[in-house]
């Protein structure tokens, strides 16, 4: 089992964290540069302190801007014999990748699905491990936090911070009437694209609980879940 990149829902600090975890590969695609992946390896290594596999033609210059990591540059794979937890860079040749995975030498880090490859038929098992990893850090349909009592709401919905809140409105009611849905949701915030200068995330928004615990619909109250 592999890991997409796919920054939708974490960092990529957070995706090795997690890859390492359960010591598994990242996938990358060829148009995914530029994005900070070696940056963030390096830092995952230092805090760890696993050594890097990286190619020979750039391993010596990575030595020299960190000098308190242990860079391989890649050759045949002997020069991390007796190592474990070895992570790698992209540019190592997925062979290689696949040889020294199985070893149970690398750890894990980036490689390449652009095409197939010897061994690695990326198709399936990207698909899988996309559905794998939207499944496991989907983003929660609602958050609200509290810093402290007084303080303004933090909402996110579908882990979208929303900004300018108007009005944060949100109850659950248990009920045993099945046909009532006892989630009301109202919460409404600054946008200036809309004519209205406000939208607002609504579900349920009839729904209001009296004082004396009546529910009610619009300006009907319900008494144990029925209407009157």
């Amino acid at each position: 089992m592999s890991f997409e990149l796919n920054l939708a829902h974490m960092s990529i600090s957070d995706l090795l964290e997690k890859a390492a975890e359960k010591n598994e590969l990242i996938f990358v695609r060829s148009q995914q540069r530029c994005l900070g992946k070696t940056t963030a390896l390096i830092e995952f290594a230092r805090k760890n302190n696993y050594p890097v596999l990286t190619r020979k033609e750039i391993a010596r210059c990575y030595q020299l801007e960190h000098p308190d990591l242990n860079i391989i540059g890649y050759v045949d794979g002997s020069e991390v014999d007796g190592l474990r937890n070895v992570v790698f860079d992209e540019g190592v040749p997925r062979d290689a990748v696949k040889r020294l995975y199985k070893l149970g030498i690398l750890l894990t880090g980036f490689v390449h699905v652009d095409e197939k490859a010897a061994g690695f038929d990326p198709t399936e098992t990207v698909q899988k491990s996309i559905e794998l990893f939207n499944e496991k850090n989907k983003a929660p349909l609602l958050q609200i936090e509290l810093e402290d009592i007084d303080s303004a709401p933090c909402v996110f919905y579908k882990g979208e911070k929303i900004k300018g809140i108007v009005n944060a409105d949100f109850s659950f009611l248990t009920n045993d009437d099945s046909k009532l849905n006892p989630t009301h949701i109202d919460i409404e915030y600054v946008d200036k694209d809309s004519k209205f200068g406000t939208k607002a995330i609504v579900h349920n928004r009839q729904l209001r609980k009296l004082e004396d615990g009546q529910l009610m619909v619009g300006c009907e109250p319900l008494v144990k879940g029925h209407f009157k």
